[in-house]
C-alpha cells in the first residue's frame, strides 16, 4: 500500500501560460515529454463503490496499463492524504494485493459488477522540484476533460505531490504560486466530478462539515479540527459565488468568515493575539466584498416577496421597485465577476490553511477542553446579557441590532462546543438563543432593506410610493419580531 500525499490546485485553461513562466516552474526540472492518460472508472449500476468512498480505475499511458484503488481520504486546503494501490492491469481486475482484508473482500464480491461510469482524458505535464528546504515535490499540470453519459466538462488542474518532505511543504510552494495566479484549492478529486457529471449533478452550495469535539482533545486540536471546516465551507462556495446565480453559494461564504471570526475570538486566550487581530481584519474585509450582493439578493428573493404578498398585485409601485432591485443585483453580479479580490480567495485560504498547520499554542498550560469551553460560553453569555438588558430599556431599532451581533458568536460558540458540553443546560440556551437570532434576523432585514433603498434614485413619485408602504409593512413586523426575540431571552437571562 502506498499513502499519496497531494495537493490539488483549480486553475483557469488561460493562465496556463503564466503558470509554465512562473519562477518555480522555471526552476524545475520536466520530466519528460507530456503524455496523454486515458482513465476509465468503474463501478456497480447503483454506484456502491462511489457509496463507500471507493474509486477504481484502470489507466492507459501510452502502451502502459494500470489498475488502481484508493480509499476516501480527509482533504482541507486542497490538500490530502489517502492509501492508493497500483498494480499492471492486463484486462480484468486482480484485487489480491490489496492488504486491507475487508476492503478486499468487498471489492472481490462486487468484482463481477463493475461496469464503466465515465472517462478522463487529461494532458499530463510532469515537473520535478527541489525547495529551499530541500523538500521535493513533482508539479502536475493537467488539461482535458471529464466524460459521462455523452456529457464533458473541461478539466484544468495543477497537482502538489509530495515525494519528500513534510506537507507544509507543498502548502508553502502552493502559496508561492497563488500570490501570483489565480489558484484555487480544490478537495474535489477527478472522480467525484466524475460521478457528479454521471448523475448530471450541479454544483451546490456548501454548508460547514459536522465537527464532533471530544472532551479529551487538547484545546488547540479542537481549534484547527473546527478552522479546518470552516475553510471547507468557504473554499466550496468560492466558485459558485462567482458564477451561479444561486444566492446560497455567497450567503454560505459570508457565513463560514463569520463563524471564522467568532472561533478566533472564542479560542483567543490559547492563540497569539496579533495573529488572531490579522486574520480577524483580514476576514472582515474578505466578507465586504460580497456584502453588497448579498444584501440585493435578501432584497429580492426574501424582504420584497414577503411584502409583496402582503401587499396584493394591486401595489404596482413595489413590483416596479422589485424590477429595479433585480437589475442592480444583476449589475453587482457582474461586479463581484470581476473584483480583482475575487482572485485572492485561493491565495487567503492556502495561507490560513498553511498557517493552521504551523499553528503553536500560545499558553504551555492546555485547559481541558471542557472547562475552557465553559468559560468562554459564560464569557460571552454575559456580554450578550448586558445588550439584551439595553435592548430592554430603550427598544430601539439600533439596540436591538446590537444585541444580534452579541448573539451571533454566542451561536456559533454554542454549537463549536455543544459536544463537550452537558447537553441539557447547553441545548437549552441553543434554543433560547436561535430563536431570538431568528426573530431579530427579521430586524435586520430592515438594516439591509434600508442601505440597498438609500443607494437607489428614488425620485421618480412610484418609488417614494413604494418606499413608504415597504416602511409601513416593516414597522408592523418588527414589533412582533421584538416581542418574539425579547420574550425567547427572558428566559435565559
Amino acid at each position: 500500500m502506498g499513502k499519496e500525499t497531494e495537493l490539488k490546485l483549480s486553475l483557469p485553461s488561460v493562465c496556463l501560460p503564466a503558470l509554465r513562466a512562473h519562477p518555480v516552474f522555471l526552476a524545475a526540472e520536466q520530466l519528460g515529454e507530456p503524455k496523454t492518460l486515458d482513465n476509465t472508472y468503474f463501478d456497480t449500476s447503483d454506484l456502491q463503490l462511489q457509496a463507500q468512498h471507493i474509486a477504481l480505475r484502470t489507466r492507459q499511458q501510452g502502451d502502459v496499463w494500470l489498475q488502481t484503488v484508493k480509499c476516501a481520504s480527509v482533504s482541507v486546503g486542497g490538500l490530502s492524504q489517502r492509501p492508493e494501490w497500483e498494480k499492471p492491469y492486463n484486462g480484468e481486475f486482480d484485487f489480491q494485493d490489496i492488504e486491507l482484508k475487508s476492503l478486499r473482500k468487498k471489492l472481490q464480491a462486487l468484482q463481477s459488477h463493475l461496469q464503466p461510469v465515465f472517462t478522463t482524458i487529461f494532458t499530463r505535464e510532469t515537473y520535478f522540484y527541489k525547495s529551499d528546504t530541500d523538500a521535493e515535490i513533482l508539479l502536475m499540470v493537467d488539461q482535458g476533460d471529464i466524460l459521462a453519459k455523452g456529457h464533458q466538462v473541461p478539466l484544468c488542474e495543477v497537482e502538489l505531490e509530495l515525494v519528500s518532505g513534510s506537507p507544509q511543504d507543498l502548502l508553502q510552494l502552493a502559496v508561492e504560486l497563488a500570490e501570483t495566479l489565480p489558484l484555487l484549492p480544490s478537495d474535489v478529486s477527478k472522480a467525484e466530478r466524475g460521478y457528479r457529471l454521471f448523475r448530471a449533478e450541479e454544483e451546490s452550495p456548501a454548508k460547514m462539515p459536522p465537527v464532533v469535539l471530544d472532551k479529551r482533545q487538547p484545546t488547540l486540536d479542537a481549534f484547527k479540527a473546527l478552522a479546518f471546516a470552516c475553510v471547507a465551507q468557504w473554499q466550496a462556495n468560492v466558485k459558485g459565488a462567482a458564477v451561479s446565480n444561486d444566492a446560497e453559494f455567497v450567503h454560505q461564504l459570508r457565513i463560514s468568515q463569520r463563524r471564522l471570526r467568532a472561533l478566533l475570538r472564542v479560542f483567543s486566550p490559547i492563540l497569539n493575539k496579533s495573529w488572531v487581530a490579522h486574520w480577524s481584519d483580514v476576514l472582515a474585509e474578505n466578507a465586504r466584498i460580497f456584502s453588497d450582493l448579498r444584501d440585493l439578493d435578501v432584497m429580492c428573493d426574501e424582504i420584497l416577496p414577503s411584502v409583496l404578498l402582503q401587499a396584493g398585485a394591486e401595489e404596482w409601485p413595489l413590483q416596479a421597485l422589485q424590477q429595479l432591485v433585480a437589475s442592480q443585483r444583476d449589475q453587482a453580479r457582474l461586479v463581484l465577476m470581476d473584483h480583482p479580490e475575487l482572485q485572492r480567495q485561493g491565495l487567503l485560504i492556502l495561507t490560513l490553511v498553511f498557517e493552521l498547520h504551523s499553528l503553536e499554542q500560545k499558553s504551555s498550560v492546555d485547559q481541558p477542553l471542557a472547562i475552557f469551553a465553559q468559560l468562554r460560553i459564560e464569557k460571552l453569555l454575559k456580554r450578550a446579557k448586558k445588550s439584551y438588558r439595553e435592548a430592554l430599556k430603550s427598544q430601539n431599532e439600533d439596540s436591538l441590532h446590537q444585541l444580534r451581533i452579541r448573539l451571533k458568536p454566542l451561536r456559533y460558540a454554542l454549537e463549536f462546543f455543544m459536544a463537550v458540553l452537558p447537553e441539557k443546560k447547553t441545548m437549552k440556551i441553543y434554543q433560547s438563543v436561535v430563536v431570538a437570532v431568528r426573530a431579530l434576523g427579521h430586524i435586520n432585514d430592515h438594516h439591509v432593506s434600508r442601505r440597498v433603498l438609500t443607494g437607489l434614485t428614488a425620485s421618480d413619485p412610484q418609488y417614494q410610493v413604494a418606499l413608504a408602504f415597504l416602511s409601513g409593512l416593516q414597522s408592523a413586523k418588527l414589533a412582533d419580531q421584538q416581542k418574539t426575540a425579547l420574550h425567547s431571552l427572558s428566559r435565559l437571562f
